[in-house]
C-alpha cells in the first residue's frame, strides 16, 4: 500500500537538517532566473534566512508572507535595511519593524518571477512534501489570483532534502522546477501553471483567519467552501 503524505512527513520530520545553508544559497544565486529577476517570493523559514538576506543585497524585491498569512505579505526593499539590520529584518519577527505590510489591492503592482520555498523532500518529478499547513501552496494561489506573479515564474525547493522516487500529490500542490542544493540544482520537467484557489477544500473559518484568502473569497463572491 503506498504511503500517504503524513506517513512520508513522519519518516521525514525527524530527521537531522543537514548543515549548508550558506551554500545553498550562493547556488540560488547562481540561477540565471534568480539574476534576472527583480520581484522574488521567499517563504520565511529559518533555513532560507541567508536567501532572503541575498536578495535584498542583490537588489531586488522580496515579498515574504507573514505568519500563517494572518495579515498577509510583507515587502521589504533593497538599500532601505542597514545592513546590521537585515538577518532581523527577514525574520517573522523582523518583518513588521523593516518590511511594509501590503494592503491587499497593492499585490498585484508586482510581477514575481521566482518562488523560494523549504522542503521536507522532493521527489524526481518535483512534487514536494511540506510540513502539512499547505500555506506555501495557498500563498502562490493567493499571489497567481492577484496577478502578482509571472504567467511562468520560476519555483524552486531549496535546501539538502531525501529524494524518494514518487510522493503523492494533490491537486492544489504546486510543483517544483527544480530542488537547489549545494552544490547546484537538479532540474525537473516544467510544472504545471500555479493552481487557483480551490474554495471547496477551504473551510469557512480558515479563510476567515487569513486576510488576503478573506479578502479573496469576498471578492469571488463567496463561493461555496467546505463546511
Amino acid at each position: 500500500m503506498d504511503k500517504t503524505k503524513e506517513q512520508w512527513r513522519q519518516e521525514y520530520q525527524d530527521e537531522a537538517p543537514v548543515d549548508g545553508a550558506g551554500k545553498v544559497a550562493e547556488a540560488v544565486r547562481r540561477l540565471e532566473g534568480y539574476r534576472q529577476c527583480r520581484h522574488i517570493f521567499v517563504s520565511p523559514a529559518p533555513a532560507l534566512a541567508q536567501i532572503r538576506i541575498n536578495a535584498l543585497l542583490d537588489g531586488k524585491e522580496l515579498i515574504v508572507p507573514g505568519p500563517g498569512l494572518k495579515e498577509g505579505f510583507y515587502v521589504l526593499r533593497p538599500l532601505q535595511v542597514p545592513f546590521a539590520k537585515l538577518s532581523l529584518a527577514v525574520s517573522l519577527k523582523g518583518l513588521p519593524m523593516h518590511g511594509t505590510l501590503l494592503r491587499h489591492q497593492e499585490l498585484a503592482q508586482f510581477a514575481i518571477e521566482v518562488l523560494i520555498t523549504e522542503a521536507l523532500a522532493v521527489d524526481t518529478h518535483g512534487n514536494r512534501l511540506g510540513d502539512g499547513s499547505g500555506f506555501f501552496d495557498l500563498a502562490c494561489a493567493v499571489l497567481n489570483q492577484c496577478r502578482a506573479v509571472v504567467e511562468a515564474p520560476l519555483i524552486l525547493a531549496a535546501g539538502v532534502v531525501p529524494q524518494p522516487e514518487t510522493l503523492p500529490v494533490d491537486p492544489w500542490d504546486v510543483r517544483m522546477h527544480a530542488l537547489i542544493g549545494p552544490q547546484g540544482g537538479r532540474f525537473f520537467m516544467p510544472g504545471t501553471l500555479l493552481p487557483a484557489i480551490d474554495w471547496q477544500q477551504l473551510s469557512r473559518q480558515r479563510i476567515k483567519k487569513m486576510t488576503p484568502l478573506w479578502k479573496e473569497w469576498e471578492k469571488a463572491g463567496s463561493p461555496e467552501v467546505n463546511s
